[in-house]
């Protein structure tokens, strides 16, 4: 799979997550894909996270649902899944409204 992230955005992401090392890229490069890919199926069933990268407010539920997917594992990781944040539902909630009516009555 291809980068989702630019460069810089991958680097605005890591400040964002307050990262300073490089040891965890890959799995952070990983919580990328997943989560992108989560919140655009949430936006639209069929879609892709590379419809989406573009819309600033995409982006930003990206990095707080990574930020918080990083920071909550370990121990409860197996057990436990954070649920999206209000205001990243709020934020696909927008997206999936101005994608038109079609959208919600297949999710």
């Amino acid at each position: 799979m291809a980068e989702l992230l630019t460069v810089d955005q991958f680097k605005t992401l890591k400040n964002y997550c307050k990262i300073d090392q490089d040891f965890d890229d890959d799995l952070l490069k990983t919580l990328i894909d997943a989560t992108a890919l989560e919140i655009a199926r949430a936006i639209k069933y069929d879609s892709q996270a590379q419809e989406f990268i573009e819309e600033p407010r995409f982006l930003i539920a990206l990095m707080k649902q990574v930020k918080e997917d990083y920071y909550q594992r370990g121990l409860t990781a197996d057990s436990y899944r954070p649920i999206l944040s209000t205001t990243i539902v709020g934020i696909i909630n927008q997206l999936r409204s101005e994608l038109g009516d079609d959208t919600a009555e297949n999710n």
